[in-house]
Formats: structure tokens, sequence, C-alpha cells
């Protein structure tokens, strides 16, 4: 989508002297710049989350550089590696606090982002995830974390909505034993037994196996119609080699962890056509050209595609830019800005826009703005969740596509009438 009604001198103009009537600046560090925190899996095997992560922040806050940055205050981008573990994690969010000054921190995983809840609220930090579903979210949040992406029983519900439309009648669940893909797990099989399916085997695995048969055979000795898998990527590429090489009959589901490219190359795609994946992503909304165009930008036209196409692209692209926009509209680069005008950028009720350079335009004018994501309307609930649009993957040709969408509206409704 094309840039609305600005360009990027006139607004760079308009946030200096916005900046020098109010005198207002963000809290930044020793160049006066404000920080952008990323802390998200930068290695191992769940960089395939966090690598998106840190190059989605970088070519955001680039592009809002150019266009005069918060209010006159340009942004920087320090990344931390979360490594995908607590310990990590509240590590990697403590020195981004304490020592970078950061005011607005994206991308921990489920562990780090339950962890540092407090820490964000207690230091006026805000702290936003693109992917932690955590059920529990919601009971412990606070005006300073957010996150874009559904609680897991979206994710549960997606999974099993898929299947039962498409006409499996039995499923096994094989699970790894951390509480992500058990919590989801748990999800899959309330939701299917509700709709009127039927769970013949649940198997759970440790992670860190030298060999996974004896689970896979249980998982495939009922016979199901299908069988969902929920783990990392680590342990999930030998169980699917193992399943392959056996030759065994059936059919997968995956979940969101694992619907992406890589697990394709590392498996073989040939051997998982037509698997299915999920992950929360909209309807074809305008916003999407906007975050394509932004992204090629940054990287050129094949990198930015590739980063556009990850499962959770609009999820990280919506967390940044709404984040970015309550910065604005709050006239300081601060985590208290974040806090106090998230729900003013985002709620229904102001005009709608689907690109930064909008936002901010209307911003300036002291406009009221409806932002509308690539990951769907980005209305957050009172509990600061979202609840996106889902998209259901299959892999077709040895490629992910999409086969079927759902609005969060109707998984919302669904879930009610389920419960």
């Amino acid at each position: 989508m094309d840039t609305v009604g600005i360009t990027a001198r006139k607004l760079s103009v308009m946030a200096v002297v916005v900046a020098s009537g109010a005198a207002l600046m963000g809290c930044g560090d020793g160049d006066g710049a404000a920080v952008i925190g990323v802390a998200a899996p930068l290695s191992g095997e769940a960089a395939v989350w966090g690598g998106p992560v840190d190059s989605m922040t970088r070519a955001v806050v680039e592009h809002v550089n150019k266009l005069g940055g918060i209010n006159g205050t340009k942004l920087k981008v320090v990344s931390e590696d979360e490594k995908f573990n607590a310990e990590d994690g509240v590590r990697a969010v403590t020195k981004l606090i304490n020592s970078d000054n950061a005011q607005f921190i994206v991308g921990p995983t489920s562990a780090t982002f339950m962890a540092t809840l407090n820490q964000a609220e207690r230091n006026e930090v805000v702290i936003a995830s693109p992917y932690a579903g955590m059920v529990e979210f919601d009971a412990r949040s606070n005006p300073y974390t957010f996150r874009t992406v559904g609680p897991d029983t979206f994710d549960g519900l997606t999974v099993a909505k898929n299947l039962w439309d498409r006409g499996f009648k039995t499923v096994s669940i094989l699970y790894e034993n951390v509480d992500s893909a058990r919590s989801t797990s748990n999800w899959v099989d309330s939701f299917y037994t509700k709709l009127g399916g039927k769970v013949v085997a649940k198997v759970a695995f440790n992670g860190g196996q030298t060999s996974y048969l004896p689970e896979v055979r249980s998982a495939f000795e009922p016979e199901p119609d299908i069988v969902f898998l929920a783990g990392s990527v680590e342990p999930a590429v030998p169980i699917l080699r193992e399943w392959a090489r056996l030759g065994l009959p059936g059919k997968w589901s995956l979940i969101a962890e694992l619907s992406y490219p890589v697990l394709l190359k590392e498996v073989g795609a040939q051997y998982l056509e037509g698997a299915f994946g999920q992950s929360a992503m909209s309807a074809d909304s305008p916003a999407i050209a906007g975050m394509r165009k932004l992204l090629t930008e940054a990287y050129g036209e094949q990198k930015g595609n590739e980063i556009a196409e990850q499962p959770t692209a609009g999820l990280t692209y919506d967390a940044i830019v709404s984040g970015v926009l309550a910065m604005a509209a709050g006239g300081q680069a601060t985590g208290v800005a974040i806090a106090e005008n998230l729900h003013k950028v985002t709620d229904p009720g102001g005009k709608p826009v689907y690109t930064i350079d909008e936002g901010l335009e209307l911003l300036t004018r002291g406009e009221k703005i409806d932002y509308q994501g690539a990951s769907g309307p980005v209305d957050y609930t009172p509990t600061n969740t979202a609840t996106p649009d889902y998209g259901v993957f299959q892999v077709v040709d040895g490629k992910w596509k999409v086969a079927q969408r759902y609005a969060g509206t109707e998984l919302y409704d669904l879930a009610e009438e389920l419960d």
C-alpha cells in the first residue's frame, strides 16, 4: 500500500515543529535516542521466531527515524538474545532496562514474558510479545505489558476447528512436556472433543532424546485420521524424520511454532506434503502491503518478502507499530506514553489507518486513529491481549500456503459457545 497523503520530508518537519512547541523529549541513551529493546531468541532452534522480530524492529525504527522520530526524538534498537529460556530472558530484559534505558521491549517468548510482567510495571517500561499465548497472562497483566497474539485457547480452537471442518473424526496428540506445548495440546483436546471429534491417544515426550520411536508408534497405533504434533523444532525434526523413515501412514497437523519453512527444509518437504499448520494472520488486510513495502525498503525485495512470509510477521509488526503510534500519541518516546495511549490508537472509534505514515500524519493533526494491523484489527482487550485473525497453512508443492482463515471474532464467539 502506498504512503498516504504526506511525504517523509513533510512528516520530519512536522515532527520537529511539534517537538519544539511541546518541548517534550523521550527518555534515551547517552546520544539522546530512545531505546527500543529486542529480547528475543536470536540463536539456537528458536531463532526462527526471534530473528524476524529483530529484523522487523530495525526496519520499523529505521523508517520512523527517516520520518523525524517520535516528537523529534530518534529511536535506537538494542538487541539481546533471550535464548528461549526464562533465566537468560530475564537477564536480557534486566540488562535492557537497567543498562540501556530501554523504554519499549519487543519479542520475549512465554516463559520470559510471564517472568517479567512485574518488572515492566515497576520500571514503567512496556514489554510486548507477538507469540506468548499463555492463558495465565490475562489474570496477571498490567498496563505495561501487551501481546498481539491471542491466548493458547485460540491456537487450540483453530487447530480443532480446522480438523473438524475437514472431516477428521479421530486425532492423536503427540506433545512435548513443556508449558506452551502442553497448554495448546490441552485446548486442542478440549475443543475438538466438544466439536464432536474423538482423541484416541495423547502421548507426551521429553526433548533431548536420542530416539522418539516409542512415542511416535504410540501416537499412530490407534490409527487416527490425523496426528497433532506440539513441540519445539529440536525434537520435532527427529520425530518427523523417524516417522518418514519408517514409512508409517498418516497425516500431520502441527503447532504454530512448527509452521515455518525451516521445518520443511530439515525434514524434507516431500514427506510433509499436505500437513497443516496455523498462525495468527490477517484476512488480506491492507496493512500487509505496507509491511512488505517497509521491509523491502530496509532489506531488498527477496529478504524483505522472506521476513514478511514468516507466520508471526504480522503479529510482530503490529506489536511494534502499535507501540510506536502510542508513543507518538503521547508525545514522548517512553513506556509511560505507550501504557497511557495504546488503546487510544487501536480501539474502535477513530479513523482506520493501515500504515505508520498514515497514523503519524493524523496524530500530528490531533485526530483520533484506529490502527488496523497486518494480523487483523488489533483491538486489545482490557487485559491488553489482541484477538487477531488466524490462518491455517498447508504444505502444497513443498511450501506453506494459506488454506483457510478464521476471523478472531468468529473464534472468540465459538470459544464462548463451547465453554
